[in-house]
């Protein structure tokens, strides 16, 4: 193996290896936004608004262990809703 092929597999080893650690607990925060969220917003087979597809892919950022993305957009969807939500 060649010196810059070995360096880009470390490198890509090390990129994959860095994912932010896993917190139980933001996690079911924002598992309880999506759901509080899914529960009460208008049925989005009638309403596209674009709110399902945010709200998935912030669920899905909190998946990923991103959760300073995905926690703040699920709060601001459910503002919008209508919802008191702290921070």
């Amino acid at each position: 193996m060649t010196g810059h092929r070995r360096l880009a597999l470390v490198l890509l080893v090390g990129a994959c290896a860095s994912a932010p650690p896993a917190s139980p607990e933001r996690l079911a925060e924002c598992t309880r936004l999506f759901n509080t969220w899914a529960r009460y917003d208008q049925h989005w087979t009638f309403h596209h608004d674009g709110h399902k597809a945010r709200a998935e892919l912030a669920l899905h950022r909190c998946q990923q262990g991103r959760y300073d993305e995905g926690i703040p957009e699920l709060k601001a969807i459910l503002r919008r809703g209508g919802f008191t939500i702290s921070d």
